[in-house]
This record gives structure tokens, sequence and C-alpha cells, in this order.
């Protein structure tokens, strides 16, 4: 409930119950945030890595919303997911949501390996569940456009693989609508997305319009090594990041599923909102 989309998931389903029906898990309930203490919850702790807090973190607890545990390593990922949906089965939970993420079932990008098995894992349990497939952040898009951020000098973004589409959508409106999913969709699972897919060539000409950038951006086709080399961090982490990029190209975060907008009964915010926020 303090993450990026744990806190927003929260933000909106204590408009939609009562805080005394609700217990949070925090691995550190002192870090509980004022928005937190002033909504009359319930306060655990509770940490994914050490499996032996869970069961008193969850016990009396109905429903469970696992927000995925925020890591692209898939061990440590598979593990906590894995002990807390056996601490939720040890207890009594009856309904445990899982938030994963868009990319496909059958999906080679490392970073939806461990949601994958997370999924298959909760799906044998014997609880009811429901898998809610996040789509991409539209506050991510550095992630996916080359590491590039406003303010970077470079007029030219540096991918591997190829281009694609994504179906951008904003945090606030995945944590709006994963509370309000919470008591639906039973043995499911779902898909949350954007209302349009924008490719990284067209994502590179709107933030050229937005801030003025001249000559504009513009999107080039590299090898991995080159990507690796041309960005900051962990040659493992980065060599890893690169195979979303056959996703990418594959077409696997273009789907664009109404869902979102039917379980919110609005439109959504659109990208280019969030990219002015940027600014």
């Amino acid at each position: 409930a303090t993450g990026e989309l744990g806190s927003r998931v929260f933000k909106n389903l204590i408009t939609l119950v009562p805080g005394t029906d609700v217990i949070i898990s925090l691995y550190n309930p002192k870090g509980a945030t004022p928005e937190i203490q002033r909504s009359g919850v319930e306060v655990r702790q509770g940490d994914f890595s050490k499996p032996e807090t869970l069961d008193e973190a969850f016990k009396g607890g109905d429903k469970l919303l696992i927000v995925s545990y925020p890591s692209i390593a898939y061990d440590i990922r598979v593990n906590s997911h894995k002990a807390a949906i056996d601490a939720a089965k040890r207890v009594g939970v009856k309904h445990v949501y899982y938030t994963s993420l868009m990319f496909a079932d059958d999906s080679k990008a490392a970073v939806m390996q461990a949601h994958l098995t997370t999924e298959k894992y909760l799906k044998e349990s014997g609880l009811i569940y429901t898998i809610i497939r996040e789509g991409i952040y539209c506050e991510s898009y550095p992630l996916y456009f080359g590491y590039w951020r406003f303010g970077n000098p470079e007029n030219e973004v540096k991918i591997p693989h190829g281009d694609g589409g994504v179906a951008w959508v904003c945090r606030d409106d995945l944590g709006e609508g994963t509370a309000k999913l919470m008591d639906t969709h039973k043995n499911e699972t779902v898909l949350f997305t954007g209302s349009k897919a924008i490719t990284l060539s067209e994502l590179a000409g709107i933030i050229s319009n937005l801030v003025k950038i001249d000559p504009p951006l513009q999107l080039k086709i590299v090898s991995e090594d080159e990507y690796i080399a041309s960005n900051q961090g962990g040659e493992d982490f980065l060599r890893k990041w690169a195979t979303t990029y056959p996703a990418l190209v594959r077409g696997e975060l273009a789907v664009v599923d109404p869902l979102l907008r039917q379980v919110l009964g609005r439109d959504l915010k659109p990208f280019e909102e969030t990219l002015k926020e940027e600014l």
C-alpha cells in the first residue's frame, strides 16, 4: 500500500469499503503513510522475504491482493509470491488477487517469467483467484524508450530488435481499476490496458512536439551490445531487459482491451497528459 501501484489501489479502496474492513500488510509498519494512518485500517507487519511473518499478517482476511514484488530478479520474485499464496491458503483466505503484467502467455521477455510462474502456481493453489495483467505504465516510458528522459541532450533514442506499439496506461487509472475490480472476475485472468497503442517512433514524435525538440527525436534500432554500451547500469540487467523488445515487436504490448474503461465508467487519462506532467 506504499508503492507506486499499491498506494493508488489503497487510495481508491478506502473510498469503496470502510477502513475497518481492511488489513494492510507492510514489511515496515512504521513506514505507513499519513493517509494509511488516518484511514482506520489495521496495519500489520508482513515481509515477503520473511515468510514466517505472513500468516499473522493475512489471518482473518477474506480477500488478499498481492502486489507483485518490485524486481526483475526471477527467484526472489517467485519465492516471495509463492510464500504469500501459501500463507493465504494456510490461514483461510478465500480469494487472492495478483497484479501481473500484460505480456503474452508465451512471452520470452525476462520481466514476464516470474509472473507466468506465479500465475500458474496461483491457479493450481485451489484458491479462488483473479489475475490482473496490468498494462504498461505511462510513467515508465523511459524503460522502453531507451532510457531517454526530458532534459536529455541526445536526439537519438537507441533500442534493440525493433519498434512496436504499447497500450500505455497511467498508474492512477490502474490503481482505481484494480480497487474496483476486487469483488468480481472469480477464477479469471483479466487485462487492463490503455485505450490505444502508440509505437516508440510515434512517441518520439509526440515528445519532440511537446518540448519543441529540433531536430526531432529519432528512434534508432541497434544491436544489443550497442544498446547496452549506450546506457548506464549493470550489463546483466540490461541484457535481460533487452528481451523485452522482441515481445514489443511481436505486438504483445499493443493489445487494447476495453475492460479498464468499462470498470472505471469513464475515458482513460491520455498518455500525452502524463507526459506533460513530466515537463
